[in-house]
């Protein structure tokens, strides 16, 4: 059995907000992009697909994914099994 490569590590993006380790991995159905919150160790990977549509997202979209209130500064609580940009009561973002 041959062993798989490790993600190629591109480098890690950091500000005075956020440090994340950045690398594209292979080993899945296709290339994606591995992205390590390195302060809490919680991975995500975006494929083509998923990264081609943050591109073409309205800003609108883009700064309430930014907002770190909706997620990120809550309790320890893991949430619902799929999140959600909306908060109950708020109308979708306009394009």
């Amino acid at each position: 059995m041959t062993e798989e490569p490790a993600p190629a590590d591109l480098g890690v993006v950091a500000s005075e907000f956020a440090s994340v380790s950045v690398s594209v991995d292979d080993r899945g159905n296709s290339t994606r992009l591995r992205l390590e919150d390195l302060r809490t160790g919680v991975v995500r990977y975006l494929d083509a697909l998923e990264l081609e549509s943050i591109v073409w997202a309205p800003d609108a979209w883009i700064r309430t994914l930014l907002d770190p209130s909706q997620h990120r500064w809550r309790d320890a609580d893991p949430g619902p099994a799929r999140e959600s940009l909306r908060t109950p009561g708020s109308a979708v973002p306009e394009p």
